[in-house]
């Protein structure tokens, strides 16, 4: 579910442009959106460690932003810092409680380790961030969420992610928290609603990039089956090539 929902930026791309009056030609939007993805793989090649940091970024932002954006009444830039703040402590919450596969994944990218100490750091500001600013944006009137709600969703999280493997609680969190609802924006912002209907109309010309995306993929974990690490960090810069034109869709 998150290659299907980051593989539909083309069409989210082409709408845009439609809806704005700046219509261009699909060919060279594809082109564009090939170079970018290209770009972005060929960044983790050159500069693993920049390439993490804004793929780490860029995520926190897209996640925060995918799950605060509806409940959002009045935009700002304190209210997008959250959708930042927000996400980053999701990801710093997976990899505190997964530390140690987070760590050899990195080192598989990076070539280096990172002390636990930071994911501490980076856990309490990012948390003490999202609690300011979101205790801020309710009181202002900028956001309206059910806080008991809210909270019960990290304490949920914080159980998935503790009793579950990295890959698998990044799995539960990204297609039940976040793909899922984004598909389903998507829809809506296609077709106008979410039905059966649409919901075929959506399928029919979203599959072809669903496809490539899940063949490319596969054929990348098959190449490198027989190492598991290798595996998971070729998956994670695949799913940030894609990450990166999705946040600025």
């Amino acid at each position: 579910f998150g290659i299907l929902h980051g593989a539909n930026d083309l069409n989210l791309i082409l709408k845009n442009t439609k809806d704005t009056g700046t219509s261009k030609n699909y060919l060279k939007i594809l082109v564009y959106y090939v170079l970018f993805v290209l770009g972005s793989i060929g960044l983790f090649y050159l500069i693993p460690s920049l390439a993490l940091f804004v793929f780490v970024v860029f995520s926190g932002y897209h996640f925060g932003e995918q799950h605060l954006l509806l409940k959002t009444t009045t935009r700002s830039w304190y209210v997008s810092f959250l959708y930042l703040v927000y996400g980053l402590f999701i990801l710093f919450l997976l990899f505190r409680t997964n530390y140690v596969m987070t760590n050899d994944i990195i080192q598989n990218i990076t070539q280096f380790k990172i002390p636990l100490r930071a994911f501490d750091f980076g856990l309490w500001i990012s948390g003490l961030l999202t609690a300011c600013l979101g205790i801020l944006a309710v009181l202002q009137k900028k956001i309206k969420i059910n806080v008991i709600k809210e909270l019960f969703f990290l304490a949920v999280f914080f159980v998935v992610f503790k009793t579950a493997s990295l890959l698998w609680g990044f799995a539960i969190y990204f297609i039940l928290w976040h793909s899922i609802p984004s598909l389903i924006d998507q829809m809506f912002y296609l077709h106008g609603e979410a039905n059966r209907k649409t919901f075929y109309s959506f399928f029919k010309s979203s599959f072809p990039y669903w496809l490539i995306s899940i063949v490319g993929l596969f054929l990348i974990i098959f190449l490198f089956r027989d190492n598991l690490e290798t595996s998971l960090a070729f998956f994670f810069s695949f799913l940030a090539a894609i990450t990166f034109p999705q946040s600025l869709v």
